[in-house]
């Protein structure tokens, strides 16, 4: 009881500060709010920066080196990064649909080095997923700001987000923006500052990687409209709102949306029937298994793609808070349901994610459904802080008044309990997955080329300025083409009609000197792929080794990459930008406007 009235005392004293905050600038409740996730997400993430400077295993190996590939394009070619000559003899980078070239918060990071940047940016987006879910409580669903708190820590440092993000999918980390999307969607019907808020964000997303992210939030976003249909009159303001989520989103997008749109339609995905459901087993051990193996008995993937420990407090709040408010927001309630029967995947023929698979782009050219508990894990994360107001409410009618702060004080202490169970769960998780060697200082090739005598290792063959023909790289599709590997000339002709006089290569461009006595053709020794030019003869493909056509003459041929789509992406994302910078200063010097959002 000492220890409840302890408690109880400090949280009427943060109590009585919070209150105050409305009073203060909203940059100043913004920065508060800032700093306390920040810190929250360094304490998630404290053991993953205590084994700084070793690296990350499984697929944090090849997004490590993608973002090597992206920091030596920049600093030792000092080229925009396109392509990544560093894997499978060469592969898109800009244009890979889950590259991380074009995403900001990892290219700011970057200066810092590639593994405190690869590392940071997990702090940083485990931050923003708290903020986001802050938001969408506190304005959506009207919770406290103790509740927000448990609601927020619930979803930022939920078991999905960890075993996704320490797994070494960074593509994933655009999940952790959900809350704030579906905030943004709901408010887009009455203010329009509110789809251009979820049009930047789906931009954001696409220059993140998130392949699976978006189409899944799309999907979701689709399915939440469905519960606002009626009366007949929002309708108008519904499609207003998707019409500029669209234009904003695509055009904002643009420099990364039209270069992947072609990568799809150029390398169509192409995967076998799945068949994966998970077992009731699986379901009980996702929300409440402390610690796993990477396999799982009877399932298709590793244990990364099913688990979200949530632990018995959170959802036990989380059962209470369905029981005690899921009718006041049914909303919510239905796209839970529709989320787990997702998450469960292949159960039958009529299943919704069969039906996806079967039936629906891009869903066709997609796997693993036990992802959608990314969407399981935003309801199950608000209903637990609904559980911790509903509960303090009822002890206020329902516990006399001098006991009533105490049983208040419990209930909000229990809900912080769980919080720290959940995060404390991943931290530990968290220790397995930093413990490859860290990036060495190997000195650079005066040339890029690829394989040879000392290569460095794989993440390090980027600052080597070697690349390896050898592929762990999904979106690379000149596995097999010839290509030769050494300190040798990186561009040959394929008849004695011509001759090379002298090649220089960086990741984007061969520059060749030829002399040809007649119509010959120059192999370049990289793989091919429909983004390559020639500022002389015609770009064409060997075996899937990139080769130019070119005619009788003496002259110097710049042979460069530059992915399909990507001026006129560019052009847009920039006219964009500055139509939407130019607009909102209009518009506040003509008038205040009132705050979007609650803090």
């Amino acid at each position: 009881m000492k220890a409840l009235l302890a408690a109880d005392w400090w949280l009427g004293r943060v109590k009585l500060r919070l209150e105050h905050l409305p009073t203060a600038p909203w940059w100043q409740r913004a920065l508060a709010l800032g700093a306390l996730a920040f810190v929250l997400s360094l304490i998630s993430w404290a053991e993953m920066l205590g084994h700084y400077p070793n690296t990350q295993q499984g697929d944090g190996q090849v997004f490590h080196e993608m973002l090597e590939a992206v920091r030596v394009s920049i600093v030792d070619y000092h080229e925009l990064p396109l392509w990544n000559p560093y894997q499978c003899g060469g592969a898109p980078l800009w244009d890979n649909p889950e590259g991380l070239g074009a995403a900001p918060v990892v290219l700011a990071l970057l200066p810092l080095g590639t593994t405190i940047a690869s590392e940071l940016s997990y702090v940083v987006h485990s931050a923003l997923g708290f903020v986001c879910m802050w938001l969408f409580v506190r304005n959506e669903i009207k919770l406290s700001r103790g509740a927000a708190l448990v609601a927020s820590a619930a979803f930022a440092f939920a078991g999905v987000h960890n075993q996704h993000l320490t797994g070494g999918h960074p593509t994933f980390a655009p999940y952790l923006y959900y809350p704030l999307a579906l905030l943004f969607w709901r408010r887009a019907e009455s203010d329009l500052r509110a789809a251009v808020g979820l049009g930047a964000l789906v931009a954001l997303m696409m220059h993140e990687g998130g392949t699976y992210p978006l189409p899944q939030l799309a999907l979701f976003l689709g399915l939440e409209t469905v519960t606002r249909l009626w009366p007949p009159r929002r309708l108008l303001p519904i499609a207003r709102a998707a019409a500029v989520v669209v234009v904003v989103g695509i055009c904002l997008g643009a420099s990364r949306f039209l270069p992947v749109i072609d990568q799809l339609r150029a390398h169509p995905r192409q995967l076998g029937e799945e068949h994966d459901a998970m077992k009731w087993q699986t379901v009980w051990d996702a929300f409440f298994a402390r610690d796993h193996g990477r396999g799982v008995v009877g399932q298709e993937y590793a244990w990364t793609e099913y688990g979200d420990y949530m632990g018995p407090v959170l959802f036990v709040l989380s059962v209470l808070g369905i029981l005690l408010g899921g009718l006041e927001n049914a909303w919510m309630l239905v796209l839970l349901g529709v989320a787990f029967a997702l998450m469960i995947g292949h159960f039958g023929p009529l299943a919704p994610a069969s039906i996806l698979k079967a039936h629906v782009y891009p869903f066709k050219q997609m796997r693993v459904p036990s992802r959608f508990v990314a969407w399981v894990a935003v309801f199950l994360a608000a209903y637990a802080g609904v559980a911790v107001d509903r509960l303090r409410a009822l002890a206020n009618r329902l516990t006399p008044g001098k006991h009533a702060p105490e049983v208040r004080a419990a209930i909000l202490v229990v809900g912080l309990l769980g919080a720290a169970d959940l995060m404390a769960v991943g931290i530990r998780f968290g220790a397995q997955f930093f413990n490859e060697a860290p990036a060495g200082h190997p000195p650079a090739s005066p040339r890029l080329t690829l394989g040879g005598k000392d290569m460095a290792a794989f993440i390090d063959q980027p600052r080597q300025h070697r690349g390896r023909v050898e592929c762990w790289e999904e979106w690379a599709f000149g596995v097999g083409a010839p290509l030769w590997q050494g300190d040798v000339p990186q561009a040959r002709a394929a008849s004695p009609k011509a001759v090379i006089r002298s090649v220089d290569r960086t990741q984007n461009t061969f520059t060749v000197e030829v002399h040809a006595s007649a119509p010959s053709r120059v192999l370049l020794n990289t793989a091919y792929d429909r983004g390559w030019t020639s500022s002389v003869g015609t770009v064409v493909e060997k075996d899937k080794l990139l080769a130019v056509d070119v005619p009788a003459g003496d002259f110097r041929m710049v042979v460069r990459y530059w992915p399909r789509g990507l001026t006129p992406g560019l052009w847009l994302s920039g006219i964009t930008v500055t139509a939407l910078v130019a607009f909102w200063v209009w518009r506040g010097r003509r008038r205040r406007a009132l705050p979007m959002f609650t803090l």
